[in-house]
């Protein structure tokens, strides 16, 4: 009979995984059932080769209209926690 391991979940909901696998930077998981099936992974998957594709030259004036709508003209808050942050923008 194979060795069952229940994974109890802590007060805020996050499972404890055994100790073979806590030094393990990634995982892939399967769900089958009522299962949850942890696969260790080694490197992150990389994209398909694209550079066959046609690139595209955009005219400046999209440039440039794209460029003013996405700048995100807030200053930045330097802060050591979300808590802190939250402070410093309400003054």
């Amino acid at each position: 009979m194979a060795e069952i391991n229940i994974l109890k979940t802590d007060a805020r909901g996050r499972i404890t995984l055994p100790s073979a696998f806590r030094k393990e930077p990634l995982f892939e998981y399967a769900i089958k059932g009522d299962q949850i099936i942890l696969y260790p992974v080694r490197t992150v998957r990389k994209y398909p080769d694209m550079s066959d594709l046609p690139t595209e030259e955009l005219s400046p004036e999209w440039v440039e209209r794209e460029k003013r709508v996405n700048t995100d003209s807030r200053p930045g808050i330097e802060a050591a926690t979300p808590a802190e942050a939250i402070k410093k923008t309400r003054k």
